[in-house]
């Protein structure tokens, strides 16, 4: 499984190198000798292939790969590419049909992911008239959020907000204060989403526990 999890890892990373090349937002394009979009494919996709089932190890991967890819292209343009959304609703449908998470699950994962970000930004829009969180921001929560089930999107929401606030903090100290700096989101969106995932698979009491509170 090592062995196909390599092979997944990279066709697939260069598919989406290729994607991101394609449509070439704002000029961003990754040189093919950057070869860090399919390092980390490859290793999303051998540890899924050695720990998960095959029908839940292939759309996690898949959606994995479209999450890097999506976080490399908001880090340097501040934008979410919709065919990486598009994408990344397919593959999360693909995961409800296979019967890898239930679809209540997914549609209050929706609810959480997109709705109360949503809420959020208005909120701050109204008090502050500026936009913390953009739509593609909104939308890569409907992903994640039909992905991951309600109480781990809930925790992806706590934990992308602090890394997202540290890093602000972080290059603030070195490049002076600016209240309206803004932070690509996707990034922080794609490491708390990973975290969160294998956590749950490594500690699945913890996460039964905090469901039945």
């Amino acid at each position: 499984m090592i062995i196909f999890g390599i092979f997944f890892g990279i066709f697939f990373g260069h598919i989406a190198k290729r994607i991101i090349n394609w449509i070439e937002i704002d000029n961003f394009t990754l040189n093919h000798e950057n070869i860090s979009l399919e390092l980390l494919s490859i290793f999303i996709s051998v540890w899924s292939f050695l720990n998960l089932d095959l029908i839940e190890a292939i759309p996690f991967g898949l959606l994995s790969i479209t999450l890097f890819a999506i976080s490399f292209v908001d880090y340097r343009t501040y934008q979410i590419p919709l065919i990486f959304i598009l994408l990344g609703i397919f593959f999360a449908s693909v995961n409800v049909a296979l019967g890898n998470i239930f679809l209540t699950a997914a549609l209050w994962g929706i609810f959480i992911g997109s709705l109360i970000p949503l809420f959020i930004l208005g909120i701050m829009w109204f008090i502050t008239k500026r936009q913390g969180m953009g739509f593609g921001d909104i939308q890569l929560g409907i992903v994640l959020g039909a992905m991951l089930g309600p109480m781990r999107m809930a925790l992806t929401l706590f934990f992308a907000s602090l890394l997202s606030l540290l890093s602000w903090i972080v290059v603030s100290i070195f490049k002076g204060f600016n209240r309206d700096r803004a932070m690509p989101m996707a990034p922080f969106f794609t490491i708390a989403a990973t975290l969160v995932y294998i956590g749950s698979f490594y500690y699945p009491d913890f996460f039964y526990f905090l469901i039945m509170q």
